[in-house]
């Protein structure tokens, strides 16, 4: 091999280094940026707990639409699109990194009645919501209460991971036994008692 071809294969090999470099310092810098605005970094759902709300959410039987409220890597929406074929399954993301991986996956593993969606859930109306599923944290929650109120219709399913909505009474809570002892918490709109 001449030394002009070695040379342009180590300039290539040095380039691609670069840009995968770059690639991951910009996705880590997103993922601290978002989550320093969403006050929440992107977290998987343990599987221990995925199970037990899959399994939740079959039992209610559920047909409608089906709202992931931070759906980060994508996992549980897309395992959610599975269980519950007959429902339209949306998550909301507005992480960049996290939604990319998320559609990366849906690309590999298509669901038909998955749509992923880059957007603050905030900013979503959930009017057409037969079941919301989040995991977020206690002033998420406390914020989710008033757009429930507002948004969701009677009858609504809303199961949380780990945190309540504040002041509403569930119907029913699984205590899961992994490793942080997570509770998930189910509440049907206009059904659970406002207490407060």
């Amino acid at each position: 091999m001449s030394e002009m071809f070695i040379s342009l294969i180590a300039m290539a090999e040095t380039v691609i280094a670069i840009t995968a470099l770059t690639l991951i310092i910009l996705a880590v810098s997103s993922i601290i940026i978002y989550s320093l605005y969403n006050g929440v970094s992107p977290m998987p759902t343990s599987r221990k707990v995925t199970r037990a709300l899959l399994e939740i959410a079959v039992s209610y039987r559920v047909s409608g639409a089906v709202f992931e409220l931070g759906s980060g890597w994508g996992n549980l929406a897309l395992l959610l699109a599975r269980a519950l074929p007959a429902c339209q399954v949306i998550g909301y993301e507005n992480s960049p990194a996290p939604y990319l991986i998320s559609r990366a996956i849906a690309m590999i593993f298509p669901a038909q009645n998955l749509q992923l969606i880059r957007n603050n859930f905030f900013s979503a109306s959930l009017s057409g919501a037969d079941l919301v599923v989040c995991y977020l944290y206690p002033n998420a929650m406390k914020d989710l209460k008033v757009k429930f109120e507002r948004e969701l219709k009677e009858g609504s399913l809303v199961i949380s991971n780990t945190f309540a909505v504040p002041g509403w009474e569930p119907i029913q809570i699984r205590n899961v036994p992994d490793l942080y002892h997570s509770r998930i918490y189910v509440y049907r709109v206009g059904i659970s008692e406002d207490t407060g």
